[in-house]
């Protein structure tokens, strides 16, 4: 039986389900079977004739933005991630999660990205944030590995600390994904 996968967010999980999508336990996705007209789930289908190196699909995505203490000259630049209150990692769901080592992004999103100049592409294809003093590349080891670091918790950071800037539409890139678990 042919399946057409759908992109569901968990909030919408009752509504494509009142629709009559059909849920994949096997893969943890929602499809619709042949017999179903795509055109009643636009909202929900995939976009496969797209860019396929996007593994990190989200509509609930945001600019993640924080201070951190550059390496090498000490100092205190903006550092930017993005992080996605819900969304699909390689076709897993998964929410509240944020997004380093960026190999790839849409132009729809690098073009959201251009009010924060300092985070780069190098010439290896990896996406870096840059000091704005001395131009030193902010590695994201440093910024979402370990408790302290400024993107490792973000559900769970101080007020204030990060600033969380909305992007608008469907983002597509292709990274790592980090989230916290309890």
């Amino acid at each position: 039986m042919q399946r057409t996968y759908l992109y569901v967010s968990p909030e919408e999980k009752s509504a494509v389900e009142s629709h009559g999508a059909k849920w994949d336990n096997e893969t943890k996705r929602w499809y619709i079977d042949a017999q179903q007209s795509p055109g009643d789930f636009a909202r929900w289908l995939l976009v496969e004739d797209e860019d396929p190196e996007f593994n990190i699909i989200s509509d609930r995505a945001f600019v993640a933005a924080a201070t951190f203490r550059c390496l090498e000259c000490s100092t205190p630049t903006e550092v930017i991630c993005i992080y996605c209150e819900s969304g699909f990692a390689s076709d897993e769901p998964l929410t509240q999660f944020s997004v380093s080592h960026i190999t790839a992004i849409s132009e729809e999103l690098q073009e959201q990205l251009r009010p924060w100049p300092n985070f780069q592409q190098t010439d290896r294809g990896l996406f870096v944030n840059r000091c704005r003093n001395c131009s030193a590349s902010c590695d994201d080891l440093y910024l979402h590995t370990e408790p302290g670091d400024p993107f490792f918790d973000i559900p769970s950071t101080p007020d204030g600390s990060i600033k969380l800037t909305p992007l608008a539409g469907t983002i597509q890139l292709s990274g790592d994904e980090h989230f916290q678990v309890d």
